[in-house]
């Protein structure tokens, strides 16, 4: 699968201190649109895929979130849905969108802490692993 990405889009991204007594969850959201092109000489083989990951991730004593997206030309390939998509294409997809989390994460947390940051590690199947604090 041959794939040229525009740039990922942060459209969100928290840190929050916990407030004592109320329940966080850890929470990772991985969503598909497929997307038409306004260009007529947009080749029809090819297919627009924007991916969206939506997380929650709470720790002891912050809990992160946010919404990063992404625009991804899939050439030679038509895909009309999520289906359409194997569970490793779905992993290469989502791949940056996970690393620029992970990027993001360790700085904010690094600042915000004036600790070292916090080093997240998603697996393959993009569940969340041990954050290493």
């Amino acid at each position: 699968m041959e794939i040229k990405r525009q740039k990922p889009m942060v459209e969100a991204y928290h840190y929050d201190q916990r407030i004592p007594d109320q329940e966080y969850e850890t929470k990772l959201n991985v969503g598909f649109a497929p997307l038409e092109s306004n260009d007529p000489n947009y080749p029809k083989e090819n297919s627009i895929l924007g991916a969206r990951l939506e997380f929650v991730l709470a720790f002891k004593e912050y809990v992160l979130s946010g919404q990063i997206s992404q625009i991804n030309h899939i050439l030679n390939r038509k895909i009309t849905q999520q289906e359409d998509l194997t569970k490793e294409e779905i992993d290469i997809i989502v791949a940056p969108l996970f690393d620029l989390v992970e990027r993001i994460s360790y700085e904010v947390t690094e600042i915000a802490t004036d600790e070292p940051g916090l080093k997240l590690n998603f697996q393959a199947d993009a569940t969340l692993a041990e954050a290493e604090e």
